[in-house]
């Protein structure tokens, strides 16, 4: 593969191993509800914002919160799993650098607020590879390409085939390569 001069790359699941805790967060969350999350749902939930998280807990799930409340308890949960659960993923480091290393300007645009992007990324000291880092926006998350071009602005403008995305969702990759970016799959289970 020939590098392009951008990459966004998504945070859990591809430079952090850190999906299996979000299914702990999930878990977490909906048991002291007496509920559980399908496997369709949990695929699904994968590309959602904690908001749009939470409202699909209180709609689909019945969890007795507020979707205010219902996110408050995810991010609470979700910092907790950050510190505890998560890992960076094997040859992450490297790759980084040697994009690094060529010039490759690199972001982290994800599923997870900001905030707590920069405290995983910061812990595991990789916050610096990146130039900037972002959050989806709207609920539906990576459904929508909004923040990979909200990305493609921060870069100054590139056409979306100068741009690469390395993403673990398959639902993140569709919606990225339908606007034109080229993709890269990771594999996480």
């Amino acid at each position: 593969m020939q590098l392009t001069p951008f990459a966004i790359f998504d945070m859990d699941g591809t430079l952090l191993d850190s999906s299996g805790m979000w299914d702990h967060v999930t878990d977490r969350v909906l048991g002291r509800f007496g509920k559980t999350i399908t496997a369709a749902q949990r695929l699904e939930n994968m590309t959602l914002t904690i908001d749009g998280t939470a409202i699909m807990f209180v709609e689909e799930l019945g969890v007795p919160l507020t979707g205010k409340d219902c996110a408050a308890l995810i991010r609470a949960e979700a910092r907790a799993g950050y510190a505890a659960e998560s890992r960076v993923k094997p040859g992450v480091r490297e790759v980084l650098a040697a994009m690094q290393a060529r010039g490759v300007r690199m972001c982290v645009a994800s599923g997870t607020e900001k905030e707590l992007v920069d405290a995983a990324l910061s812990a595991h000291g990789l916050l610096d590879f990146f130039a900037f880092t972002l959050a989806c926006e709207n609920p539906e998350g990576k459904l929508k390409p909004d923040v990979y071009r909200e990305a493609q602005r921060r870069f100054g403008g590139p056409k979306p085939g100068q741009i690469t995305v390395f993403e673990d969702s398959p639902a993140a990759l569709e919606t990225a390569r339908d606007a034109g970016f080229r993709t890269v799959g990771i594999y996480d289970a």
